[in-house]
């Protein structure tokens, strides 16, 4: 229940700190301290806040104290300052409940930024507000990653949405520009761009791709991929934005991935008959229960050489001791089968699709 009080001013109906239906008062009369200091700044009857309408009181968690004017109200707190709240954020403010609830209290006035929107911090995160997005409040793991990213002047813009809880502990918040995702298990990131569209396609987190676990990473060709839980999406200019999960994308590793010879993938996982298939650039991958992954690339072509006119020369006998046989490994899995792990560069068996990080060191 919130606490009703009657005063001889008027009703006051404290919601948190919030006061209603009070005559106006004199700010001499009313206001003291900090409070008082910062109506002044506002420029006191004629200014932002208009005329006192509820004489200072202690705020409802019993750390601060705050008084109501016609446009809003300064709330004040030891560990905070003294600071004005109005319009949509004080509206926003009271949704989540005041001081008592995550946001507590702020810490600073409004600012203005890009856009003509606003924004307003407070002890347990920032409002924004813009005349295309809204009032909507940034706060823990996504107000970190979203300062990251530029705050309001980087690509995801103003968020456009509160929080929203889903699976396994998670929440998501819409920007102009993305969607950030957080789970207790992957962490905070974004999804945007065709990446975004192409999550949706998939289900989201409810998806086989999970929740993402890496912002956007650069690869080749002008192209980049995201990891995800459950895979990983892809995108280049000549092929456009697909994923993978499972057996297919563990195929495709042992291929070396966009930098083998199959290249980027150029369809999503789809159907066929008895399993599953991906198309690539330069072949394709298949699974079914009974033949599991299977990697099929480009044909190599056979190169035929006319006999010479006249006979070769007659070879120089081969030297005393002879290289070691070609090893060709099919993937890490098979190196340590062999007891071959690590490989470096240079010896048997070592090739740039068993070594991910191009570090010179495979299966380590």
């Amino acid at each position: 229940m919130r606490e009703v009080l009657a005063a001889t001013m008027g009703l006051l109906a404290l919601t948190g700190s919030l006061v209603q239906g009070v005559a106006p008062a004199s700010a001499a009369d009313c206001l003291t301290g900090p409070v008082a200091d910062r109506y002044a700044a506002l420029g006191g009857t004629p200014g932002a806040l208009g005329a006192v309408t509820g004489c200072e009181l202690p705020t409802a968690d019993g750390r601060g104290r705050f008084s109501t004017f016609q446009r809003g109200a300064i709330y004040y707190s030891q560990a905070s300052g003294a600071w004005d709240v109005s319009g949509s954020f004080r509206d926003l403010w009271a949704s989540t409940g005041f001081e008592n609830g995550p946001l507590h209290y702020p810490v600073s006035g409004e600012v203005g930024t890009r856009g003509g929107g606003v924004f307003q911090n407070y002890q347990g995160g920032t409002l924004y507000w813009s005349p295309a997005s809204a009032a909507h409040s940034v706060s823990g793991a996504f107000l970190a990653l979203y300062g990251s990213l530029g705050y309001e002047s980087g690509f995801l813009g103003f968020p456009t949405s509160q929080e929203v809880p889903v699976r396994d502990g998670g929440v998501f918040q819409v920007f102009q520009g993305g969607v950030a995702y957080f789970s207790p298990t992957s962490g905070a990131h974004t999804v945007s761009g065709s990446f975004r569209d192409l999550y949706g396609t998939l289900g989201y987190e409810n998806g086989c791709l999970g929740y993402p676990t890496s912002q956007e990473l650069p690869s080749r060709d002008g192209g980049v991929y995201q990891q995800f839980q459950g895979g990983v999406a892809y995108w280049s200019p000549s092929s456009g934005a697909h994923a993978l999960c499972g057996d297919l994308l563990r195929a495709y590793g042992s291929t070396g991935y966009e930098n083998g010879f199959l290249g980027y993938p150029t369809s999503d996982e789809y159907g066929i008959a008895g399993g599953r298939r991906v198309d690539f650039q330069h072949g394709y991958v298949e699974w079914s229960p009974s033949t599991g992954a299977r990697v099929t690339g480009p044909a190599v072509p056979v190169v035929t050489t006319p006999p010479p006119s006249t006979p070769p020369p007659t070879p120089p006998p081969p030297p005393p001791s002879t290289p070691p046989a070609a090893v060709y490994y099919a993937n890490c899995a098979d190196v340590r089968a062999h007891g071959a792990a690590p490989l470096y560069s240079g010896q048997p068996g070592y090739r740039s699709g068993l070594d991910r990080d191009h570090d010179g060191v495979a299966c380590e």
